[in-house]
């Protein structure tokens, strides 16, 4: 009987990975209600790809984890978003995200196949979420935009813009 592979692979294999495959994540678009419409929650990635930009909350989904799996550690990890809030999630589509950047290497590029879901919260539910932040994390701080100032400020990364964009369409 062999031992499955562990799910974490060495900077140096990440890269190599990165160089040859695309990888899958996914993102979560929290809404929650604001005074001039709903805000996008947004983090400042303190790590590469993205790094320095204001980005959704997000994961790799990891080698023999499901996408729920991978769900519910992501909302849990990221957020503090318990599992039971995830059925009312709504997937987005599925997102092409390339980067001229890797996590391990700032000379290999990135292919995401992002599967972005959004999730209306009420404002109960936005403050009830843990965001972790700090120099040891994937971000940095967070901040609540209008989808309106998301999908336009220069600060959000592109990829983002797009999202809110989307958003607003479907929530207007």
């Amino acid at each position: 009987m062999t031992t499955p592979a562990s799910p974490w692979l060495s900077p140096e294999q990440f890269s190599q990975s990165c160089a040859a495959l695309p990888l899958v994540s996914l993102d979560f678009c929290l809404l929650r209600p604001g005074m001039a419409g709903p805000e996008l929650l947004l983090g400042l990635r303190n790590n590469r790809p993205a790094q320095g930009w204001w980005f959704t909350p997000g994961g790799r989904i990891r080698k023999n984890e499901s996408l729920a799996s991978a769900s519910a550690r992501i909302a849990l990890d990221e957020l503090g978003l318990p599992a039971t809030a995830l059925p009312r999630t709504r997937l987005m589509g599925a997102w092409d995200h390339c980067y001229p950047d890797s996590a391990f290497d700032p000379a290999v590029s990135t292919h995401y196949v992002n599967l972005p879901h959004w999730l209306a919260l009420s404002t109960d539910e936005a403050a009830a979420l843990t965001l972790p932040q700090g120099p040891d994390q994937q971000h940095v701080r967070w901040q609540w935009l209008p989808l309106d100032q998301a999908a336009r400020d220069e600060s959000v990364h592109p990829y983002v813009r797009v999202y809110a964009q989307w958003l607003r369409d479907k929530t207007s």
